[in-house]
């Protein structure tokens, strides 16, 4: 399937954050492999593959998402672990409302969430939609966000889970969420791989989540900010989930990632794929000023 969607590479798309501010020269290579490349907006902070697969491209690849999630059977059961966790994090600062998860795939984080949320998802893939109607009873709307016919001003919380790092335009999805939501509403960004962990600057393309089909932009905190506006939003809360996952396993990936280091110091090449660690992962609720 990799040389499929080969033909599907697109243009190399200006930076998300700077736009024409940056030029060629202000983007270095932060990562690569044999088709792809991830390029560091020097100006931003922004790391983003390009070029990377159209939105053409993507529908295709995400078109049987759900099918090999489910084949899975361990992976399925530690999502559906972390889930709850996330679920919980979020529920920690906001106990009721109306929540929109884009992107929600099967409806797995919008059945763990519970039953005090009035509950909606967007997904683009019509199976997964199906799957979460039929197996959990939620209202999900095929499509994606900036096609939607969702009512403007009218959530309470509007959720990103993994979702951003996919999105071909995210600075035209964050535009819509912010006419989706309420006044003092929130974006929960959640489960995005952050490129200011410890893991990401030693490994680069051997971070187990450096994924350049699907994972096109990696943002930090910093970035995910001024994505959604440092004068319109607040941090109202930030995590990095790794201790008490189901990912875990500090010892072994403590002591691997020790080696890994004293390999990479001794001017050898690491070549295995980091494993889970703190940091890799990012969840941020913003609240709207």
């Amino acid at each position: 399937m990799y040389d499929d969607l080969k033909k599907y590479k697109g243009k190399v798309r200006p930076c998300i954050l700077c736009g024409e501010k940056s030029k060629p020269e202000d983007r270095i290579v932060w990562a690569t492999d044999d088709s792809f490349e991830g390029l560091l907006c020097k100006i931003c902070g922004l790391v983003q593959v390009e070029p990377c697969l159209t939105p053409e491209g993507l529908n295709f690849y995400y078109s049987t998402y759900l099918k090999h999630r489910l084949e899975d059977k361990k992976k399925f059961q530690q999502r559906s672990a972390q889930y709850k966790i996330d679920a919980d994090f979020l529920k920690t600062y906001l106990s009721s409302g109306k929540i929109l998860d884009v992107g929600c795939s099967g409806g797995f984080f919008l059945n763990e969430i519970g039953n005090q949320f009035t509950k909606v998802g967007l997904e683009i893939d019509d199976e997964a939609a199906s799957y979460g109607v039929k197996n959990f009873n939620l209202d999900i709307k095929p499509g994606v966000l900036g096609s939607d016919n969702l009512e403007n001003n009218s959530f309470d919380i509007i959720v990103f889970r993994g979702v951003i790092e996919h999105i071909y335009d995210p600075a035209a999805a964050v535009k819509r969420a912010k006419e989706l939501l309420k006044p003092n509403g929130r974006i929960y960004i959640c489960a995005t791989p952050n490129l200011d962990s410890f893991c990401a600057e030693i490994y680069r393309e051997m971070w187990n989540l450096w994924h350049p089909i699907q994972h096109i932009n990696i943002f930090s905190a910093k970035t995910l900010h001024a994505l959604l506006g440092k004068s319109e939003f607040d941090i109202e809360a930030i995590n990095y989930p790794y201790l008490g996952t189901p990912y875990e396993n500090f010892t072994a990936d403590t002591k691997k990632l020790l080696d890994h280091i004293y390999i990479k110091q001794s001017g050898k090449k690491i070549d295995e794929k980091s494993l889970p660690f703190w940091g890799n992962i990012i969840n941020i609720i913003f609240k709207k000023n």
